[in-house]
């Protein structure tokens, strides 16, 4: 038993070293995030009536801000906090109130802005971006692929608003919060198992079967499944 709880032990300080030092970052990729490269259907109630605050005004799609804000809605499941103005305005107006972070770099699920367009950034290979969009009185939906900060239909690149970002540090804290969860219960184990009265009848559960289940939910990490890949702790 003693042997037992030794091992408990150890595999438990691993297990906060390896929290400690690779801490959760759930990345738009781990959180699910798939990328929009086609045409939402009309009837798709983030880019219709029934839930785009555009469509609802008259303004809706063809539109490049009635189609970012349907897809941002998508994405999050929160309806964005830009509800109105131009294009030209979406920088300024989030810039003015403070809604959203914003900056230089792509992020997936952000909005770019030019001086008179937005499009939704779906995809990401080093500099260059893939993004969905609409226009205003032409294609209902296209995607348009372009080097990052780049000037672009005639128009000034302004920057990106991360409007997805708070969507996914929130999966992010909800993974830290189930680690969390399963370091108190492992610690409770160890802490049951030296004060459980000798086993003499019955076969000792082994600590590999213990940690099952925080292994799991540590692999769901990429960072530390790369930890794992090269550790004799969780093999």
């Amino acid at each position: 038993m003693k042997t037992i709880i030794r091992s408990l032990a150890v595999t438990l300080l691993a297990f906060f070293m390896l929290v400690t030092a690779f801490p959760v970052t759930a990345s738009a990729e781990e959180a699910g995030f798939e990328p929009r490269l086609s045409s939402p259907s009309r009837s798709n109630a983030y880019y219709n009536r029934e839930l785009n605050a555009y469509s609802q005004t008259g303004y809706g799609m063809p539109n490049c801000v009635a189609y970012a804000y349907g897809r941002i809605y998508e994405i999050t499941g929160k309806k964005p906090k830009i509800t109105h103005g131009s294009a030209g305005d979406w920088w300024f107006i989030n810039k003015n109130n403070g809604y959203y972070e914003y900056g230089s770099e792509p992020e997936l699920g952000a909005v770019a802005c030019w001086s008179n367009h937005v499009a939704v950034v779906e995809k990401i290979e080093g500099s260059t971006v893939t993004a969905s969009q609409s226009h205003w009185g032409g294609r209902y939906f296209d995607t348009t692929v372009f080097e990052s900060g780049t000037n672009r239909f005639g128009q000034k690149f302004y920057g990106y608003i991360y409007m997805s970002r708070g969507y996914f540090e929130e999966i992010e804290r909800e993974k830290e919060e189930e680690i969390r969860r399963a370091a108190d219960e492992l610690a409770q184990m160890v802490k049951d198992m030296e004060t459980a009265p000798p086993q003499t009848d019955k076969a000792q559960p082994q600590p590999a079967q213990l940690f099952e289940q925080p292994q799991q939910i540590l692999i769901n990490s990429a960072m530390l499944k790369n930890a794992a890949a090269s550790s004799d702790i969780i093999k």
